[in-house]
């Protein structure tokens, strides 16, 4: 007894406040409560998971984690084996996906002011031969430099020139004119035919002995070369109008094939 005679009760916790043990839960709830926990373990999972897939080695990823979830489920029974195998809906339905901030990561990293579709290398002259037939590209435009990227690599840059040193800039071997709309404008025309085999070249001419060469495909080839050739004019002329009058034009500097750089 406590002291003065009091009485010491334990009152029971109302329904709100009642705690339940595990211990006396039926097999449906244990099981509802571990289903709870891995789909909230997934929720959390969801954020390095999307990193994941934007890795090249997600499909590696997608395999073990099918092997290891197969295996646990192997070796349990019931409905662990059906919990078990929840990690493998996301190996066998997720594939891997592209990094939609790469490409402004990669333009941010090498200082570029713009970043232009360059097609697939065509090939040329006056460029190291490490870059294969067919490498899709990037073609950025840094201060002076014309920059050519892989478009699948990390970010390094394969070959340079400068461009007010671009002597001729040709579409499907005519030389590139700009075209500057009016704000009267016909009204749009759907096209009849679309021609998705298309194939058109840019052909820069960066100076003596150099040519690069790209290759655009599809049903936009056209506008996308052209998005790159004027890109580039425009470029060049502002640089050229920007260039003192006393400088006097000489030769190209000297490229550096073994390095594929010229960014002095």
């Amino acid at each position: 007894m406590p002291r003065g005679g009091a009485s010491s009760r334990i009152r029971r916790a109302g329904p709100g406040l009642e705690i339940t043990s595990s211990r006396g839960a039926s097999p449906g709830e244990r099981a509802l409560r571990v289903l709870l926990r891995a789909l909230f373990s997934i929720v959390l999972v969801l954020p390095r998971l999307r990193s994941l897939r934007r890795t090249r080695n997600w499909n590696w990823i997608r395999v073990a984690l099918f092997l290891a979830a197969t295996a646990i489920a192997m070796l349990v029974g019931g409905w662990w084996r059906a919990i078990a195998l929840v990690p493998a809906i996301p190996a066998i339905v997720l594939r891997r996906t592209t990094d939609p901030d790469r490409e402004r990561r990669m333009q941010r990293a090498l200082g570029a002011e713009y970043l232009l579709n360059g097609g697939e290398w065509g090939g040329g002259t006056g460029v190291d031969d490490g870059l294969a037939l067919g490498t899709p590209l990037y073609l950025m435009l840094r201060g002076p430099h014309l920059l050519l990227v892989p478009r699948d690599g990390n970010g390094e840059v394969h070959s340079a020139a400068r461009i007010e040193g671009i002597r001729r800039i040709l579409v499907e071997g005519e030389e590139y004119v700009p075209v500057y709309v009016s704000e009267a404008k016909q009204p749009p025309v759907r096209e009849s035919r679309v021609d998705r085999l298309a194939v058109v070249e840019l052909i820069l001419e960066p100076g003596p002995g150099r040519l690069f060469r790209f290759r655009y495909r599809g049903p936009f080839a056209r506008h996308l070369a052209e998005t790159a050739a004027h890109a580039i004019f425009s470029e060049r002329s502002q640089q050229l109008r920007s260039r003192p009058a006393s400088r006097v034009p000489g030769p190209a500097r000297p490229h550096s094939v073994a390095s594929g750089l010229d960014l002095v």
